[in-house]
């Protein structure tokens, strides 16, 4: 049963990463504020997509992601929102790796470099037009 749960959290945060780029491709007509706005809720769906496989600690990072991006007045704020929500995935993703790609409890499993990646595309996205 653990080796199904792993299975579906890696589909499942693959498959949430792959409509977050298709979602961050619709923010780049914006810039600032409506940009950060944006990007938010492209996060915000994001861990909405990820809620079936219980990664609490994932969706909470993403969240906080986002509740800093709506906070944020300038382009330091919003790449800091990001930067901090990478910081903390690949941490996870780190462990992850360090246990032999097992799913680690509340963040999921190497999925989570699908997560890390539309992060980066979110960062570059706001430092090119934030």
């Amino acid at each position: 049963m653990f080796a199904g749960h792993e299975a579906l959290a890696s589909t499942t945060l693959v498959n949430a990463a792959m409509k977050a780029e298709t979602g961050l491709s619709g923010c780049s007509n914006n810039t600032g504020k409506q940009l950060y706005n944006c990007v938010a809720d492209v996060l915000d769906r994001m861990s909405g997509d990820i809620g079936s496989v219980n990664v609490p600690e994932t969706q909470r990072a993403l969240q906080t992601a986002a509740s800093r991006l709506r906070a944020a007045t300038g382009k330091a704020q919003a790449i800091s929102a990001i930067t901090q929500c990478q910081s903390v995935i690949a941490g996870a993703l780190r462990k992850a790796r360090a246990i032999g790609g097992a799913v680690v409890p509340g963040w999921g499993d190497s999925g989570l470099s699908a997560i890390v990646e539309v992060l980066g595309h979110a960062a570059k996205l706001i430092q090119t037009k934030g």
